[in-house]
Order: structure tokens, then C-alpha cells, then sequence
């Protein structure tokens, strides 16, 4: 048995096919693990691995039993067969769920590259799945998302976009600049017969493309917010109880508190999720003149964080006035006044709070969340282009804008190269560095 199951598996993969294995599971020891095989050879492979294992019946789970290259057995596993081209990648695949062992796993991945498979890349799996039309680039990005997902709106945007929303609304947005290009090339037959072009037909497309372009390039700034998190900064003077506030919100002890002024030296940051959106929320020293180097670079770093903020809590304590701005015309900052319990009162425009009561705690994470969400108003079911697509979005733009005032062939060139870039966007990418970069970000597995 052992040498028949030698014999077999050295035969296995033989003539440079390409068929890759990997753990699709978190690494370390767990209940269960799910190992991945995909490529030509799969049939071959699973024969190999467990005769039982029938690929002419796919899409059905049945409990086998896997050897090694020695014919010992090695696990009893369940086993899923696809079929190309209906399976995750479009080729011949074999899911293994095993026991989580880590020496289960990397026995019987060993055993299939030691017949010829190989180490899949990171997300060389959703790789293979663009490659083969099972999805688009928008979308293979969107599985990424729907992994790392850790807040309602990141996995609701990532579904989407996996779905096809953003895809959706690329593919409308290029069908316009077809009919673009179309008219404009039309318009060249209609001069060389001498008749007259409809340059008002032309504006109005021209218009309807740049704004599809500038409609998505609005929904940056909320795709960040919703991927990275709104940066929610909280500044005030020495012992206006910042790190108070900040543990607070976060519920727990992250950063130290004392009575003594100026503990804070260095800035902190932590997420959380304030009803369903991302946030980095960040605590910095004490603004007031420094007392020595430490404290200085402090209170540098904090002016540089005001900077990166989306929302600025300028926090005051109860018993030292009035805020710095006028929060009626700054709808970047929150004016919020700290230990109400201690010194009572309110101060005209500006969030009353005490992180011993409770008090108005929820009214200011209700505040937080209204100011954080309000860029979402530009996205359209869900749907926020990220860095990347904002970038070639940018460059169509750039090719687009002046079409109109440049001669018929050379306008032309122009709508061809800003297409280009939106092809980019879906999936037709000509720089390998730039794919690498996509799936270089996926776990090995994905």
C-alpha cells in the first residue's frame, strides 16, 4: 500500500501543471482548519490524497480519509469537490476540513506539494478567481474587506462592493464615455461629409461623464472614513481630564491618570466603534507652555494631531470659563466642559460631561457619531471608492476635462487613455506591481 501511494503521488503534478495548496484557515491550533486545493491537477492530487475522493461528483460532502506520500493515514476529513469553471477560482478545487493540528495541516500540504503542487502566494487564490471571470478587481478588493471587516459599516460597504455594487456603477460610468467616444468619432465621419456636429449633443455627454467621475471621486473621503476610521482627537489644557475622557470612551484603563498635570507626554490611540462606524480615537498632552523638552515634543505631536483630526474634542474643565472658538462656526471642533459633577453649571454652546456620573456621555457620542457620519450623505447604497480607484478616477478626469476644445482625432486619444484608466479600476491592469501590491495584502489562503 505505502509503496503504491508513493508510486502514485510522484506521478502527480508531473509536466509543470499548476495546481497550488493552501491553509484557508487562521494559522495555530484550533477545533477545525479548511486546506484549499486548486489548479489542473486537483483530480489527481485527490486521488492521490484519498482514492474515495470522487471529483466526478462535485458539490457534495463526504467524509474520507487522507494519506501521506508513505500511504499512512493521516486524518479523517471532509471533503468538497468543484468542478471548473463552477468553483471559487473557475478551476478544479478540493476544500479538505480537517482537524485544526498544526501538524495535520502541514503534513498534508507537504504531501501535496511533495507531488508536484506548490505553496499558494497571498491571494493567489482570488487572484486566479479575477483571472478566470469569476469576479472583478473591485470585487476580489472587496474580499479582502469582508475579512478584515471589524465594524457594521466596514462589513455592509465590503458586502456591497463584493456584490457588485461599485462595480455596477463603474461599468454605467464607462458605458457613458462609450457613447462619448462614439459621438465624438461620429462626429469626424459627419465633418469629412461636410455636414454640421452637434456640439450641444457633445457638451451634454461630455458634462453627464464628468459628473459620474466626480460623483464617485466625492465618496473618497467617506470610503476612509468607513475603512480607517474617523480620527477623533481630544486636546485641552493640563488636568481638563482628557485621559479620563478618553479611557471612558473606550471603556477600560488605556491611558494613566493622575492629579498631577502633565501626565500625558506622548500621544495614545485606540479604536472603537461608535454605532457601527470606525474610530481612532486619540489622547494628547496638556496645551500650556512646556516645563521641559519631553513635555514640548509632547504638545508638538499634539498640535500635529489636531492636524490629521476629524473631529477635534477641545475639552475645558467646568471651573475654567469658556472655550477658545466659537463652536457655532467650527464644525470641526466639540466644545465639551469636563466635571459638571464637581462644579456644576453650563457653558453656552459647549457639551456638559462627567466620567464619574455619567452624565452626558451619550450625548456626546451621539455628537461624535453625527459629525463623523456625515460625509456618508455622498455615498449611494453603500458604495465608496477607495485610494485606488480614486486615483484613476483622478487621471480620467484629467483626460476628459478639456476634450472639447481639442481636434476630433486627438479628443479621441483622449477618451481612449481615460477609459484606460477606468478599465483599471474593474480589472484590466497591466502593471504587475500594482497587482502584487492588491494581493500581497491577502492572507495565503484567500
Amino acid at each position: 500500500m505505502a509503496k503504491a501511494f508513493s508510486s502514485e503521488l510522484s506521478s502527480v503534478l508531473s509536466g509543470g501543471a499548476d495546481t497550488i495548496v493552501a491553509r484557508a484557515t487562521a494559522a495555530g491550533a484550533g477545533a477545525l482548519a479548511v486546506i484549499r486545493i486548486s489548479g489542473p491537477e486537483t483530480g489527481r492530487v485527490a486521488e492521490a490524497l484519498c482514492p474515495e475522493i470522487d471529483m466526478g461528483t462535485p458539490w457534495r460532502a463526504r467524509v474520507v480519509r487522507l494519506h501521506d506520500s508513505g500511504g499512512r493515514s493521516i486524518e479523517d476529513a471532509i471533503a468538497i469537490p468543484y468542478r471548473a469553471p463552477q468553483s471559487y477560482t473557475g478551476e478544479d478545487m478540493l476544500e479538505l476540513m480537517v482537524h485544526g493540528s498544526p501538524w495535520i495541516v502541514e503534513t498534508l500540504v507537504e504531501t501535496v506539494v511533495s507531488a508536484g503542487g506548490r505553496h499558494a502566494t497571498p491571494g493567489e487564490f482570488t487572484q486566479r478567481a479575477v483571472s478566470n471571470g469569476k469576479m472583478d478587481l473591485i470585487q476580489a478588493e472587496a474580499v479582502h474587506e469582508v475579512i478584515q471587516a471589524e465594524t457594521l459599516w466596514q462589513a455592509r460597504m465590503a458586502r456591497e462592493q463584493l456584490h457588485g455594487g461599485l462595480s455596477r456603477e463603474i461599468l454605467a460610468m464607462k458605458e457613458k464615455m462609450v457613447h462619448f467616444l462614439a459621438e465624438i468619432e461620429g462626429s469626424l465621419d459627419f465633418e469629412e461629409q461636410g455636414a454640421v456636429t452637434d456640439r450641444d449633443s457633445l457638451e451634454l455627454t461630455w458634462k453627464s461623464c464628468l459628473e459620474e467621475i466626480d460623483g464617485l471621486l466625492q465618496t473618497v473621503a467617506a470610503g476612509v472614513r468607513v475603512r480607517e476610521g474617523a480620527r477623533v482627537v481630544i486636546i485641552g489644557a493640563p488636568n481638563s481630564g482628557k485621559s479620563t475622557l478618553f479611557n471612558t470612551l473606550l471603556s477600560r484603563e488605556r491611558a494613566i491618570v493622575t492629579a498631577l498635570p502633565g501626565t500625558t507626554r506622548d500621544v495614545l490611540e485606540a479604536g472603537l466603534e461608535i454605532e457601527g462606524l470606525p474610530v481612532v480615537l486619540v489622547d494628547t498632552a496638556g496645551l500650556r507652555e512646556a516645563t521641559d523638552p519631553a513635555e514640548a515634543e509632547g504638545i508638538r505631536r499634539a498640535g500635529h494631531e489636531v492636524g490629521r483630526a476629524d473631529v477635534i474634542l477641545d475639552l475645558f474643565s467646568a471651573d475654567e470659563g469658556k472655550p477658545s472658538f466659537d463652536p457655532r462656526v467650527d464644525d470641526q471642533r466639540v466644545a465639551v466642559v469636563s466635571k459638571v459633577d464637581l462644579f456644576g453649571g453650563t457653558v453656552e454652546g459647549a457639551l456638559g460631561i462627567s466620567c464619574v456620573t455619567g452624565e452626558g456621555l451619550e450625548l456626546l457620542r451621539d455628537e461624535i457619531h453625527r459629525r463623523i457620519a456625515a460625509p456618508l450623505g455622498s455615498m449611494t447604497g453603500n458604495v465608496a471608492v477607495n485610494a485606488r480607484h480614486g486615483k484613476a478616477l483622478e487621471r480620467a478626469r484629467e483626460h476628459l476635462v478639456g476634450v472639447l476644445g481639442l481636434p476630433g482625432e486627438v479628443a479621441a486619444l483622449e477618451i481612449r487613455s481615460a477609459l484606460k484608466c477606468v478599465d483599471e479600476i474593474i480589472g484590466t491592469v497591466e502593471d504587475q506591481e500594482v497587482l502584487d501590491e492588491i494581493f500581497s495584502a491577502f492572507c495565503v489562503g484567500k
